[in-house]
């Protein structure tokens, strides 16, 4: 372990419980502030709610006022001026005791009172007005979310019925005395939840079903519809009251449902946590920062010393060695501007004599080297030659002129192409010609391979590299074709677009799924672990020229051997030979 590590292993091992304190007091703060929000937004709510709970508790009580005014119950014992002026007195003297009550409660409501026994309905609103049909068609002993015409608009209210005396069977309600009914405005609840959403920054809303939700007036009812479309509500307000933790589009909220005792209604409230743990999450990263700022001054400062001592030493160490071991020739070529360059120099004018010997050893090397490469480039197959010579012999002494002359002509374009080593790129009309040439000599050989070549003229001066599709049909012919009795087909197809594509199928033998796998893997890899090489070859040479995008597919071929498709994107490289 060297200076540097064991440097920087000191910094890891100061700062791990500095960080490991810091992040257990952070998460401890975050707890109780979430509790602390918890309490909080409990007591908020149940306060609303209280709130709502006791302005319907008014509506209610007035109502029950009503029923005990002497004069409406007189009248709802039938004894009402049948007409004239008095009936009239009657009448505008309930109203404007009804509206009395109306103002009284100080929130918008609508106080409608029906007399079955006289077919009577007074109201604080003319158009609230209810009959018989009424009654019997919305009748309800709770609270209930409806619509009520105001001056021929449609507002929502809560609405409930009472009737006197309560004895009377709800289902026949004509036999009761009267019958009143409360329209409590939503704009009531509306107006309180203003006040709770000022409280902080939470959206809060009263909440019986999807359809059925009262808002404030400036809620966020995108954020309470994604609420309530990923976290159905009903499984939440079944309870008195809940506290849970959602994500929406990334964010946390803390969602808080408590349920009236009075109405089959909650009231919600969805507080973004992310915003209220803002200054907390400020600071922490603002901690880590700071952290990160010092451990990097720690690692720059072991990098100084590591660069300013440590490195000099390892270069002069290494230079040892390179001597050592015979490399004359190794040169520092570090410049530093304190005592270790006069040293480097000194290393360095030791071995320029030396250095001057080997490079030249090493030029000699180079061109030996070359001269294989190009030996290589030249070696051709020899079994391959030795099988047209013969092929040649037989056709002379039988006499068979033609063949003979179309051999000599195939053979000696194939060797002209495959011997040419002043550049490794062609077009892929040469190439075709190339294959050409090698299926007419295989052809004369075996006497049983037909060929079809199909491909775009605009393909054919795309720039390729060299004996890309040579090696491909000498596999299929090899390892498919040679051996199977009946006749052999090669189909060769190109196609052009964005992707050159030029498929090369057979109808040889082809491989097993399992071998197939093999191949594909084997094809694929960096190194060539197999001893076949001509795909992998290919493979490797269409990357290293055309880049990435391109490379072989292997699969069945519908013509029962293998199917080879090369391919490869248009480059400006490519055009015209």
């Amino acid at each position: 372990m060297n200076v540097i590590t064991k440097v920087i292993l000191l910094i890891v091992l100061i700062v791990t419980p500095i960080i490991g304190l810091f992040a257990y007091t952070n998460q401890q703060s975050v707890h109780v502030i979430e509790d602390q929000i918890n309490t909080r937004n409990e007591e908020k709510l149940s306060y609303f709610l209280n709130e709502i709970e006791r302005l319907l508790d008014q509506n209610m009580m007035y109502a029950t006022l009503a029923t005990k005014d002497p004069e409406i119950r007189d009248v709802s014992f039938g004894n009402l001026p049948p007409s004239g002026y008095d009936r009239q007195n009657v009448i505008q003297s309930i109203q404007s005791k009804l509206r009395l009550f109306s103002i009284t409660n100080q929130v918008m409501n609508v106080i409608s009172v029906y007399f079955p026994k006289s077919d009577l309905s007074l109201s604080t609103m003319s158009s609230a007005i209810f009959g018989q049909a009424e009654v019997q068609n919305q009748f309800t002993a709770n609270w209930k979310l409806n619509k009520v015409d105001v001056n021929g608009v449609q507002m929502e209210a809560f609405s409930r019925y009472f009737f006197s005396p309560y004895q009377v069977d709800p289902h026949n309600l004509m036999n009761a005395d009267l019958i009143i009914r409360v329209d409590f405005f939503t704009q009531n609840i509306t107006n309180l939840l203003d006040g709770f959403t000022l409280a902080g920054h939470s959206d809060a809303f009263f909440y019986h079903s999807p359809d059925q939700v009262v808002y404030s007036s400036k809620a966020n009812t995108e954020l309470i519809q994604q609420v309530m479309k990923l976290y159905p509500l009903d499984q939440y307000t079944s309870k008195t009251k809940s506290y849970d933790i959602v994500k929406i589009d990334g964010k946390k909220y803390l969602l808080y449902t408590l349920a009236s005792s009075k109405m089959d209604w909650s009231l919600v409230d969805i507080e973004p946590l992310d915003q209220i743990l803002q200054p907390v999450v400020v600071s922490r990263n603002l901690f880590y920062v700071i952290l990160l700022l010092l451990l990097l001054f720690g690692i720059v400062s072991a990098l100084l010393l590591y660069s300013h001592i440590h490195v000099p030493i390892r270069i002069l160490i290494r230079g040892v060695e390179h001597i050592k071991n015979k490399n004359f020739a190794y040169q520092i070529k570090s410049r530093r501007k304190n005592e270790f360059q006069q040293l480097f120099d000194s290393f360095n004018g030791m071995a320029v004599e030396i250095d001057q010997l080997l490079k030249r050893v090493y030029t000699e090397e180079v061109r030996s080297r070359e001269a294989v490469m190009k030996q290589l480039q030249s070696q051709i197959n020899p079994h391959f030659l030795y099988n047209c010579l013969a092929y040649i012999v037989n056709m002379a002494k039988m006499n068979k002129n033609q063949s003979v002359i179309a051999m000599a002509h195939n053979l000696g374009d194939y060797y002209k192409y495959t011997t040419r080593n002043e550049s490794l790129v062609t077009t892929l009309r040469m190439e075709i010609d190339l294959a050409i040439s090698y299926l007419d000599i295989m052809n004369s050989q075996l006497d049983k391979l037909a060929y079809t070549i199909t491909i775009p003229e605009n393909m054919l001066d795309f720039q390729i590299p060299k004996l890309l599709i040579q090696p491909i049909i000498e596999n299929a012919i090899v390892h498919g074709l040679e051996d199977k009795l009946e006749d052999g087909v090669i189909a060769i197809t190109g196609m052009a677009d964005q992707v050159c594509r030029l498929v090369i199928e057979d109808n040889g033998s082809g491989l097993t799924s399992d071998a197939l796998q093999m191949l594909r893997k084997t094809t694929g890899q960096e190194v060539n672990i197999s001893e076949r090489t001509g795909l992998w070859n290919v493979n490797h040479r269409l990357k290293y020229y055309f880049g990435e995008h391109s490379g072989i597919q292997i699969d069945h071929s519908a013509l029962g051997g293998l199917r080879i498709e090369l391919y490869w994107e248009i480059v400006e490289k490519e055009g015209a030979a």
